[in-house]
């Protein structure tokens, strides 16, 4: 776009941008501030939603205009072929085609059609989270659909294709936490992260002595500042700063559109720009790499951004790329024997944010209100964030949950008790 905004636009057949799933993604994605890969990611939903439709003889659209909205059983259709790989959809539509097994059935017929073609195998699932993802954009999308085109009639759409989502599961087969959509690091976790990642640690998984402090300053400011990974991709050397009157480090990060940043995947701001501080051990891992092993990559004089790569084979580095980030984040979890994401700091730094903010309020150093203020500005959400409030919400029912288990223990202990004095007296 004009402002340097990246965005997509999901086209038919003939080339002509696709109405109502444009309409749907630039209302409930991109208007509400989601990054233009979660746009991406929620048009490649669509693009499989319609043809399936198409190979289900299922016209979306007309159907809600007309006010017949798809039946359990068509959902039921749309929910087994979502559980399945793209590529493996495809070949068995050619192969149907070839073969002529299955001809279009007229309208009337369409959900017997719909039967016939379902028989397949379990080869080509793709993984519970992903479905569970891709589900969820075809539940509310569809119940927009309808509610837009015939909103005289109730719609039950998006509450019943939930229902039939598979549940996400983490590699060891049990669901994420308490809440299935969030994905943290546990405080033991981060510790080995942070171990790993010392340039002198024996399980250190890069060679290159300057690749081993730019990842470490990496993975540190993830950590400490609990910023986005597209927001520090952006930072520049002239973004840290020191405070004028106190002398300490802080760092500014950007919301604003970089329009000269030339990198293919241009990483962005999602949140709002704010200033958040670096304590000691930070800025010296900063001075460090900035001195000592940025200057040594050929043309980094060039290079705006802090972070940049060091391949001492060619005469012009580049600016780190997402991929590149997401790559160290892979190798890190090749050591540790656990999945590390980049976001998976930002959660893993609200957590500890929460646990801090629960001592000061009990120790009368701040209020409830105050404290969630604060962490709306060090997130940089605005007042009112539905994510602030989604944090807060998952702390209180952890404490309420750890508080539960406290209460039955010694509920437990005091009837072991009891029990084990009745058993002497029955001895007796």
């Amino acid at each position: 776009m004009a402002s340097g905004e990246m965005y997509s636009v999901l086209l038919d057949d003939s080339g002509l941008p696709m109405l109502y799933p444009n309409l749907f993604v630039t209302i409930n994605h991109r208007n509400e501030s989601d990054a233009s890969n979660t746009c991406y990611t929620a048009f490649e939903h669509l693009r499989y939603l319609y043809e399936i439709c198409d190979y289900l003889d299922i016209d979306i659209v007309q159907r809600c205009i007309a006010g017949d909205f798809l039946s359990k059983q068509e959902m039921e259709s749309l929910v087994k072929w979502a559980k399945r790989t793209v590529k493996t959809f495809r070949e068995h539509v050619a192969k149907q085609k070839s073969k002529n097994v299955v001809s279009l059935a007229p309208i009337t017929k369409k959900l017997e059609t719909a039967r016939a073609v379902m028989v397949v195998d379990n080869e080509g699932d793709i993984s519970p989270a992903t479905a569970y993802n891709r589900l969820t954009t075809f539940a509310e999308y569809i119940g927009w659909l309808e509610e837009e085109l015939f909103p005289s009639k109730d719609t039950t759409a998006e509450q019943l294709l939930k229902y039939l989502r598979p549940k996400k599961f983490s590699k060891e087969g049990e669901t994420e936490n308490m809440d299935e959509n969030y994905k943290s690091l546990t405080p033991h976790e981060v510790l080995r992260v942070l171990d790993v990642v010392r340039p002198d640690s024996s399980d250190n998984p890069w060679k290159n002595e300057s690749l081993r402090y730019r990842n470490q300053l990496i993975i540190n400011m993830l950590e400490a500042i609990g910023l986005r990974r597209g927001e520090l991709l952006k930072v520049r050397p002239s973004d840290v700063k020191k405070h004028p009157k106190n002398g300490r480090r802080y760092l500014t990060i950007r919301s604003k559109v970089d329009l000269d940043d030339t990198r293919s995947d241009r990483p962005e701001a999602k949140t709002l720009g704010r200033h958040v501080p670096m304590d000691k051990r930070l800025s010296d891992m900063y001075d460090n790499y900035l001195i000592h092993h940025r200057s040594n990559a050929n043309g980094a004089e060039f290079i705006p951004y802090l972070f940049v790569t060091h391949n001492h084979r060619t005469s012009i580095n580049q600016a780190l790329s997402t991929a590149t980030v997401n790559k160290i984040c892979r190798e890190i979890s090749e050591v540790v024997g656990f999945r590390v994401h980049p976001h998976a700091f930002r959660h893993s730094w609200n957590d500890k944010f929460s646990k801090h903010a629960d001592k000061r309020i009990a120790e009368g150093k701040v209020s409830e209100a105050k404290s969630e203020s604060d962490r709306q500005k060090l997130m940089g959400w605005h007042e009112g964030s539905k994510m602030a409030q989604k944090y807060s919400k998952r702390h209180d029912d952890k404490r309420a949950f750890e508080t539960g288990m406290e209460l039955q223990e010694k509920g437990s202990t005091l009837i072991n008790g009891i029990v084990g004095a009745y058993d002497e007296d029955i001895d007796q």
